[in-house]
């Protein structure tokens, strides 16, 4: 029998360890990336997080099943907008948020939300913690992709950012003042009502001439009959 030779089993050794090592990324508990190229712009997102300085977001399941359940939905439709069931659809958020986008790809998607100011604002907020991705293609093959963060129940919830783009909802109690009342507008004059009226009756006027035949002697008459009985009305 032939000796190993002592290179042959050093790189077996390093495939072995190489191949557990992608094995624990890849069957990671609850980290499920089913949608195409969700997994990229995960790593994606936390890459832009990781260049500004800021902690990565930790994956969580139930999150990406509602974004990937928003993009399948946009890609059915061919419509982009906003889950408007999603505060409900999601629990234990004291603050959650989502970005949407469609693009030729994930790369475009990714790029799309970053260079729009109130959706980079959401990808890089220092108070949400979690993250869910979920994506879609249609049949035209446009790559259809939405995001959903939250920050969990009993965490601080900073207030959100300003700038447009994705949509944000706290738990906080509506503090809003109650509507300014509008005043009634003022009852109309006799004049006023005598001139609307005479105003309808020549629209009616109009309306016949439409149809009837020059020099009608009855037309004319049920004219001149139409503004006689508005006058007196």
């Amino acid at each position: 029998m032939n000796p190993v030779r002592p290179w042959r089993k050093r790189l077996a050794t390093t495939l072995a360890g190489l191949l557990t090592s992608s094995l624990a990324i890849v069957f990671l508990p609850g980290t499920a990336f089913a949608g195409p190229n969700e997994g990229d712009i995960f790593s994606a997102v936390n890459s832009a997080r990781a260049s500004a300085g800021l902690a990565a977001y930790s994956y969580a399941g139930d999150l990406a099943a509602a974004a990937r359940g928003q993009a399948e939905r946009m890609a059915a439709s061919g419509e982009l907008y906003h889950n408007p069931n999603l505060s409900s659809e999601v629990g234990g958020w004291s603050r959650i948020g989502e970005n949407v986008a469609f693009a030729g790809d994930w790369r475009a998607a990714h790029d799309v939300l970053m260079n729009s100011p109130g959706h980079r604002a959401q990808i890089l907020d220092s108070g949400y913690t979690q993250m869910g991705v979920g994506t879609a293609v249609s049949d035209d093959g446009t790559f259809w992709v939405a995001e959903v963060f939250r920050t969990p129940s009993g965490a601080s919830t900073p207030a959100p950012d300003p700038g447009g783009g994705g949509t944000t909802t706290t738990s906080s109690p509506d503090t809003s003042s109650a509507p300014t009342p509008v005043a009634a507008p003022p009852e109309p004059t006799p004049e006023q009502i005598l001139r609307e009226n005479l105003r309808d009756a020549r629209e009616m006027i109009v309306a016949r001439e439409k149809d009837r035949r020059s020099n009608d002697p009855i037309a004319a008459a049920l004219d001149f009959s139409t503004v006689m009985d508005t006058v007196s009305g």
